[in-house]
C-alpha cells in the first residue's frame, strides 16, 4: 500500500513526461545523414510520417548480406552487400508482400518480399566493399545471387534488378 501511495503523490506534470519520454523511446530514428531511401505504404513505424527515411549508416545497421556474382550490366565478377527487405519490413511492422520498388530516373518495378525470403536478394548499398554512386548503378541496387541460381537468369529476374533505388511502398497482398 505504501508504494501505490508514494506513486499518487507524484506532479501530474511529472507522470506525463514520464509517459512523453517512454513514447519517444519507441519511436523510429531519424537520419543524420543524407536520406538514400524513403518507405511508404503499408508500414507501422515511421519517422516522417506517414513514410519512414533512412541514410546509409541506418541502412547499415540493419542486418548485411552479400552476394557475388556475375549480372548483365557490369563486367565481371563483384561483391555486393547490403540488406533484404525482409528485415527492413520487419524493422518498420509491415506486412507487406510486395514492394513498389521506384528509381531515381522514374522506372519503377514491383518485387514480391519472397524474393528476399527465397531466392536469396537484397538491396545492395556497396559494391567491392565501397558505398555505392549514383554514377556506379547506387545508392541502392536490386541484386539477385544470379551465379548461385540458374533459374534467376531469366527476363523475369532481370526486369526487377531495379538500380539507383530512393523509394519504396509496402504493398499488401498481390495486385
Amino acid at each position: 500500500m505504501r508504494l501505490y501511495s508514494s506513486y499518487t503523490n507524484l506532479n501530474p506534470l511529472v507522470l506525463l513526461f514520464l509517459c512523453v519520454m517512454s513514447i519517444a523511446s519507441y519511436a523510429a530514428d531519424k537520419p543524420k545523414g543524407r536520406v538514400l531511401l524513403t518507405v511508404s505504404g503499408a508500414i507501422d513505424t515511421a519517422n516522417l510520417q506517414p513514410e519512414s527515411t533512412f541514410d546509409l549508416a541506418m541502412l547499415n545497421s540493419l542486418p548485411q548480406y552479400t552476394i557475388t556474382t556475375h549480372n548483365p550490366w557490369t563486367k565481371g565478377i563483384h561483391t555486393y552487400q547490403g540488406f533484404s527487405a525482409a528485415d527492413l519490413l520487419k524493422q518498420l511492422g509491415s506486412t507487406a508482400t510486395f514492394l513498389q520498388v521506384t528509381a531515381l530516373n522514374e522506372y519503377m518495378t514491383e518485387i514480391p518480399l519472397s524474393d528476399f525470403t527465397e531466392n536469396g536478394a537484397i538491396l545492395a548499398t556497396h559494391l567491392d566493399g565501397k558505398p555505392m554512386s549514383v554514377r556506379n548503378l547506387g545508392p541502392i541496387m536490386m541484386i539477385y545471387p544470379f551465379d548461385e541460381h540458374e533459374e534467376l537468369k531469366s527476363e523475369m529476374f532481370y526486369g526487377r534488378s531495379i538500380w539507383q533505388i530512393d523509394r519504396i511502398k509496402a504493398i499488401v497482398g498481390t495486385e
